[in-house]
């Protein structure tokens, strides 16, 4: 019994542990599986479509079921194609090897070498070969980890390309927002697109919308042969608008762009830079710098603002100011404070608070100081207020006021008149001249000559001075007066002085208390280095002269003369040499003889007070008539010959 039992508890105890060995062979033997479904547990529910061979072990891998051969299972929206997997329905995860492919209801379409995915956190993370593709866009990277929750993929550990709409993103590392296409890009980036091509470390874009912003040392080249440099910037593909921060540089076959910030559309060739800018249009030979430039290639339209200068190489003209407007397809310029026009080809500077010019019509104006120099015609104006074209200008206003300059003739004319205006004639040839005119409260300087007068007129032509309405002109100690004047220069002295009407001429001594005088009703003197050496007085003469004795140079006394007609001739030294005239009427006072009534002429004024002093003293608004100075409209005849009638 004892064997016996023995022999039973033998038995027994045997197939108990055959038994159990069956059991856990059942659980790991492999089968043919098609269509097995695993038990609901916690999470998402797996199914698995089909493999060669599934086994559990729940003492090895608990909740985990081995599927090898094809495998094939669903999960969520996502149907899973591998060589082998893991798969753990209670914690929704599963682990995919070798040759796997993922699709998803959107149009995901995944593969790689292996692959993750973790149920609670919804992450799936794909090594080895990875390559995404959704319609119209493909990453292929080695390592990808996507949040099904977010919708960012992240790629890493080694060169990722990502393909979209024909764009080419190659870089170290990135991230991509399936649901809002925003994506970021780090690590020697390289962007390719059907217009242009960007070098960077850093990027961030987005695949609708055409943006993308690089960080970093940045290059982007575009098929229109721009090279931009920049450290950031944003650039549209859709729209080729440009946004650049911080100091950057675009160069092209059109045009140079550096700035502080720039926009720029090479479509639409608007350029846009705020900081120490400066834009070169190779095409049209321009250059711009400024604080702030605006500007348009095609149309041609600059606007700065902030210490802008715009220099037209073709035009060889300069433009600077405050603020500046230029168009050189409409040839409009104008400009706003402390503005200053150079134009190298008509040797023309204006400068000004506010100027105005069009280089097709020629027509400009100056507002505010305004300062006109043209040194190829040697004239210039200044005056608060300037008109002006290549034939034609009109300046008046300002403080202290208008004035005119003419340095044609080598000594400079400065004169000086409450409205100054200029006319040319035969302009663009040889033979061009200028009118100058002056009205109202003239007064005039040179080293040699001043006058005063109402209205005065300078024709560069023969270098003639003509005044009128109550002229007085002055040539060193010399005082000339008449109804009008003309005076013709040499180039730095007085050629040549007419005076009609009511003609006096009034030279003070040497000790300033007498005067030699002319009268008559016209008069006419030639100039010899400036000094008087020739003269003819012509209608109802009346003269007083002081004879000097050659030997002390004293004054001798004081010779009256009346005549119909004289001409005289002086030393260099200004000394009376002789005296021509006809019949005449003549009375010579010793000097402690004179009467006092004999020593001026009727009508005698020395308007000493009247005279400009120098070139800033011709702003002065000095009367010339007093109470006492009245003249008669036309010179009576000299009253010896009218008795003797």
């Amino acid at each position: 019994m004892i064997l016996l039992n023995k022999g039973i508890k033998d038995i027994c105890g045997h197939r108990i542990i055959m038994l159990m060995i069956l059991c856990l062979f059942g659980l790991s033997v492999s089968l043919p599986v098609s269509a097995q479904k695993p038990k609901k547990q916690q999470g998402e529910k797996l199914f698995i479509d089909h493999a060669e061979n599934v086994r559990h072990n729940q003492m090895e891998l608990p909740d985990v079921q081995i599927a090898k051969g094809k495998v094939k299972f669903r999960y969520k929206d996502m149907t899973l194609l591998c060589d082998s997997a893991y798969l753990n329905e209670k914690q929704s995860s599963f682990q995919a090897f070798g040759h796997v492919d993922l699709k998803r209801k959107d149009g995901t379409h995944l593969t790689c070498g292996r692959a993750y995915y973790e149920g609670i956190s919804q992450m799936l993370k794909a090594r080895v070969k990875v390559k995404v593709r959704q319609p119209g866009k493909s990453l292929i990277c080695d390592s990808l980890d996507y949040n099904m929750v977010s919708n960012i993929a992240n790629y890493f550990g080694g060169r990722g390309t990502l393909n979209y709409a024909g764009n080419v993103v190659v870089a170290d590392q990135g991230d991509y927002n399936t649901k809002t296409h925003d994506a970021n890009f780090y690590g020697n980036v390289f962007i390719r697109t059907p217009k242009y091509r960007i070098n960077t470390p850093t990027a961030h874009g987005n695949t609708d919308t055409g943006l993308m912003h690089v960080v970093g040392k940045s290059v982007i080249r575009t098929t229109k042969g721009e090279v931009v440099n920049t450290n950031d910037g944003i650039y549209n593909s859709r729209t080729d608008n440009m946004q650049l921060n911080g100091f950057s540089t675009i160069k092209s076959r059109e045009r140079d762009v550096e700035g502080n910030n720039i926009v720029y559309n090479s479509a639409t060739g608007d350029a846009e830079g705020h900081g120490k800018v400066k834009i070169y249009d190779k095409i049209n030979q321009r250059t711009m710098t400024g604080e702030d430039i605006y500007y348009n290639s095609k149309t041609g339209q600059t606007k700065g603002n902030g210490n802008v200068k715009i220099v037209d190489h073709k035009l060889k003209r300069t433009i600077t100011g405050e603020s500046v407007v230029y168009n050189a397809n409409t040839g409009h310029s104008e400009g706003h404070g402390n503005v200053k026009i150079v134009d190298e080809i008509k040797q023309r500077t204006i400068t000004g608070d506010d100027l105005i010019y069009n280089n097709k019509t020629r027509e400009g104006e100056g507002k505010g100081n305004v300062y006109y120099i043209d040194t190829k015609s040697k004239h210039a104006f200044k005056g608060d207020f300037i008109h002006y074209t290549d034939s034609a200008a009109i300046a008046y206003g300002g403080t202290p006021g208008t004035v005119a300059k003419d340095f044609s003739q080598g000594d400079t004319l400065f004169v000086h008149a409450d409205t100054i205006s200029m006319k040319a004639f035969n302009v663009n040839t040889p033979q061009v001249y200028r009118k100058i005119f002056g009205v109202d409260n003239v007064r005039a300087y040179r080293t040699d000559m001043q006058a005063v007068c109402g209205f005065f007129i300078a024709n560069t032509k023969d270098s003639c001075l003509t005044m009128y309405d109550e002229p007085i002109v002055w040539n060193a100690n010399r005082q000339l007066l008449g109804d009008s004047i003309k005076v013709y220069m040499n180039d730095s002295t007085i050629r040549e002085a007419h005076i009609y009407g009511n003609a006096m001429s009034i030279e003070q001594l040497t000790d300033k208390q007498y005067y030699n005088q002319v009268r008559s009703k016209t008069m006419h003197a030639q100039f010899i280095e400036g000094k008087i050496r020739t003269g003819q007085a012509i209608g109802n003469v009346e003269t007083i002269y002081f004879p000097v004795d050659d030997k002390d140079k004293s004054l001798t006394g004081l010779n009256y003369l009346e005549t119909d007609t004289m001409r005289f001739f002086m030393s260099p030294e200004r000394q009376l040499q002789k005296i021509w005239t006809n019949k005449f009427t003549s009375t010579l006072y010793p000097m402690t003889q004179i009467p006092p009534d004999k020593l001026l002429l009727p009508n005698f004024h020395w308007y000493e007070d009247v005279r400009p002093k120098d070139k800033n003293d011709i702003f002065r608004n000095v009367a010339r008539k007093a109470k006492t100075d009245v003249r008669p409209k036309e010179v009576a005849a000299p009253p010896i010959q009218q008795i003797s009638k």
